[in-house]
């Protein structure tokens, strides 16, 4: 890479930041979070959304992955063996690896928070 072709490169970079904050360098998780709202808030609500406790809820309190409280021991590996295999009375849960990886990105990067 020329000098030239670093320095518009850089101008370039600097140009989208600058006027599409948060746009250039983001994440889309719509996908994972699809994926959460169809197979997983059932039953792990969040109450950040305003999800109210159902009877299965109050009975078996799963974890609201949007209190940090929630994410003590747990890791991508946990949530992975969680998902091929259940845990207690959660069956595993049928995703393609595609699927999977979306849904653990999801949750650990914008759920998390």
């Amino acid at each position: 890479m020329t000098a030239n072709q670093y320095v518009l490169s850089m101008v370039v970079l600097t140009l989208l930041v600058t006027l599409f904050p948060g746009k250039a360098l983001s994440v889309d998780y719509t996908a994972g979070k699809m994926i959460f709202k169809a197979n997983c808030q059932v039953c792990h609500i969040i109450k950040s959304d305003g999800d109210y406790e159902s009877a299965y809820y109050k009975q078996f309190r799963p974890k609201d992955f949007s209190n940090s409280d929630a994410w003590k021991g747990v890791s991508e590996k946990k949530i992975k063996s969680v998902l091929k295999k259940g845990q207690g009375v959660m069956r595993p849960v049928p995703l393609t690896d595609e699927e999977t990886k979306a849904l653990i990105d999801y949750m650990i990067n914008d759920l998390k928070k």
